[in-house]
């Protein structure tokens, strides 16, 4: 066999036939796929007393700097509004599903419901979403804690409907089916141990020194050690207290329901021309290694004609140089297609954001107007509640 610089032609061969291999069938890969999931319906209401109350928190992150939100087409602004927007599309799938009393997009580690649901963005751009779901109870129980996955084409947007049906539905669908799975292997003792539990860990909360021995936890499992009378004056009054803090959760999601509606159609937009803008761009830089890749065989195999000192082939070598470099310019061409779209994704996501918004609540016939962040508006509403408590305490001690 006839070598060329210690290379062999049955090596260039080989090595041009695996080149257009690469490049005739290299493609994106498939990720994990939720596959179409129909949301679960509760075939009959439960009982007032047997309904189980859903605290959703908002979500969290897994990507706060802007460098790592980039990776994934997005940014810190448009990633602050999906963590705001997300939970609260997800209580209105549980609250259609019929399992479940009250549900609530709650600050992160409030007490007052009976199951709650926390989630992370791991990957949010579009076309893929895929996020961890952790649901625990009042005593401590692990419901869940699984991830979520799915990729959706460009179809699936017309099928969007603003305030019900998301192009992830399929992925909202699969957390609330199995969060149902759960509530069905429940039966009346268990729902109401947990609801108990759920409102004596709100009375320790409020008032330490009356309830606090009442129940016990280790390693994040509560334990109900006693309950308190029925007739106890104060534990009536920390009820009614409760019952306030509800108030509070109203109020919340209430400002809550607006903004959804409001940015549904532009977030809508941003994700589907996003996703349209990440497979242009995907396809512009195949098509430009691809060509680039082809033009540089090409170029070589009319330098291997050189070098072997092929007869008659100079009018081939020609064509096959002027062909390799006309590739390789369509591919630099190509290229900077690549980089409007990245421009294009930058513009729209820098054109998206969410703004701090106050909560008004009635209290002691008094309205409280709450500012700041969620975190801070709870701190303020437990900080009041507890000044009740104590001015109710303070006053029947006046009396006696």
């Amino acid at each position: 066999m006839e070598r060329v610089r210690g290379v062999s032609r049955r090596s260039w061969l080989s090595l041009a036939s695996l080149l257009l291999v690469w490049l005739t069938g290299c493609a994106t890969p498939k990720g994990p796929q939720i596959p179409p999931t129909d949301m679960q319906q509760a075939t009959e209401p439960y009982p007032p007393d047997q309904l189980v109350s859903v605290g959703i928190a908002r979500f969290e992150s897994d990507v706060e700097k802007e460098e790592g939100l980039e990776e994934q087409h997005s940014n810190v602004d448009i990633r602050k509004a999906e963590l705001e927007f997300m939970p609260y599309h997800l209580k209105s799938t549980l609250e259609n599903s019929g399992f479940w009393g009250q549900v609530r997009v709650v600050p992160p580690e409030s007490s007052g419901m009976d199951l709650s649901l926390r989630c992370t963005v791991l990957y949010s751009n579009g076309e893929r979403l895929k996020l961890r779901a952790e649901a625990v109870d009042s005593l401590g129980f692990l419901w869940m804690d699984r991830t979520y996955h799915e990729r959706i084409e460009k179809e699936d947007y017309p099928d969007a409907v603003a305030g019900d049906r998301d192009p992830f539905q399929d992925l909202y669908n699969a957390i609330a089916n199995d969060l149902a799975a759960v509530r069905r292997r429940m039966d009346a003792l268990n729902v109401r141990q947990l609801r108990r539990a759920t409102e004596l860990k709100f009375a320790a909360e409020l008032v330490p020194d009356a309830y606090g021995e009442y129940l016990r936890e280790e390693d994040g499992q509560v334990e109900l050690l006693r309950l308190p009378a029925e007739d106890d004056p104060l534990w009536q009054k920390v009820e009614q207290i409760s019952g306030r803090n509800q108030i509070f959760f109203d109020a919340l999601n209430a400002s809550y329901e607006p903004y959804y509606l409001q940015i549904w159609q532009p977030y809508l937009d941003w994700r589907r021309y996003n996703l349209i803008e990440q497979v242009s761009l995907r396809e512009a830089k195949n098509r430009g290694m691809q060509q680039a890749l082809t033009g540089a065989l090409l170029i070589a195999a009319a330098i291997l004609l050189e070098v072997e000192g092929v007869d008659n082939t100079d009018t081939l070598r020609d064509v096959l140089v002027l062909a390799g470099s006309q590739v390789v310019i369509n591919g630099v061409n190509i290229s900077k297609a690549a980089v409007v779209h990245e421009e294009t994704l930058k513009e729209l996501s820098d054109s998206f954001s969410s703004d701090a918004r106050s909560v008004r609540v009635e209290l002691e016939g008094q309205t409280v107007k709450l500012e700041g962040t969620v975190e801070e508006q709870m701190a303020q509403w437990r900080d009041l509640l507890r000044r009740v408590v104590e001015a109710e305490q303070a006053e029947e001690v006046f009396e006696e």
